[in-house]
């Protein structure tokens, strides 16, 4: 199995990472195939531009980097996101994420009654979410 952990916090000594190396640990035991993307260290940027949204609306990204996240996300057999809450919201990084990247056609489509699952995801189960009340931070699990 392929799973891919989207991970943002830029502090390594956090509860974040430990999580993060805890989660991988585990996956790797499982004999999955761990594939992460770390929005701190990869520089993601989170802002829409113009370009970015005529994209979205068109359903072809067109920057290399959230296109390369697309094919790896389609590639998924599992999505991990790893983040912490700041002012009872997540980070931009991850927010940015969501938008830039969660594409129509790659987690969803649009349908006349609403959205719906894009078709290679058709076989998408469970979401689950763990939630650490005393530190904020959050691990979301997709599983397709």
């Amino acid at each position: 199995m392929r799973t891919v952990i989207v991970f943002n916090h830029p502090y390594e000594g956090s509860y974040c990472n430990a999580i993060l190396g805890a989660v991988t640990k585990g996956l790797q035991r499982a004999h999955h195939e761990v594939d992460l993307m770390h929005l701190d260290n990869e520089g993601f940027n989170p802002a829409m531009t113009a370009a970015d949204l005529k994209a979205f609306v068109e359903h072809q990204p067109v920057d290399p980097q959230v296109i390369d996240y697309n094919e790896r996300l389609k590639k998924a057999d599992h999505l991990i996101f790893i983040f912490p809450i700041w002012w009872d919201i997540m980070p931009a990084a991850t927010k940015g994420f969501i938008d830039r990247v969660l594409f129509p056609g790659v987690v969803y489509d649009h349908h006349p009654r609403g959205f719906g699952r894009s078709s290679f995801k058709k076989s998408q189960k469970h979401y689950h979410h763990y939630d650490h009340e005393q530190t904020g931070n959050h691990v979301l699990a997709a599983h397709w």
